[in-house]
């Protein structure tokens, strides 16, 4: 539904008739569409925390790119989620809140990693933000041009940008 609607406008009953469910099962396991919303979030983002713990503490190159596939994939194969992100309208899943999560994900690898190093947390949290929204704003650039290059394409220009940094 979400291809056609914004959140706002989909409603119970919608849900159910295309569920071929009652509304009273639909309320049984949901109090409103925002509610199954909010699961569907939550299973995402945990999703992608488990594709960044599997691939972190990074050992070599292989390991960025290892998880940058596996975040391209995921993607592509939800896009009528990850769709919202680029819609103005839906005002839930922000570019904001998945730069958060990754600019989070990144911080704690970067403390880890910078424990025997002189570098303030400042920096850090600068050099991960960065990070994070540079590589968020390279994924909404290819959702809105409607993921027209296939993951691993996008996932090896995202490596490249990443390697970048590190010369």
């Amino acid at each position: 539904m979400l291809n056609h609607k914004v959140i706002s406008k989909i409603t119970v009953l919608e849900i159910s008739e295309l569920a071929d469910i009652g509304r009273g099962t639909f309320y049984l396991h949901y109090q409103d569409i925002y509610d199954l919303y909010n699961e569907i979030e939550a299973e995402m983002f945990a999703q992608l925390n488990q594709f960044y713990d599997d691939s972190f503490p990074i050992k070599d190159h292989h390991d960025i790119m290892h998880f940058i596939i596996k975040l391209t994939d995921y993607i592509y194969q939800n896009k009528t989620l990850f769709n919202m992100l680029t819609n103005p309208e839906d005002k839930l899943l922000t570019s904001d809140i998945f730069k958060q999560f990754f600019k989070m994900k990144i911080l704690q690898e970067m403390l880890m990693d910078n424990q025997n190093r002189d570098t303030s947390t400042v920096n850090v949290e600068t050099e991960s933000l960065f990070i994070a929204s540079g590589v968020v704003g390279v994924i909404e650039d290819w959702i809105v041009r409607g993921m027209e290059e296939e993951p691993t394409g996008m996932s090896i220009r995202i490596q490249q940008l990443l390697l970048k940094l590190e010369g």
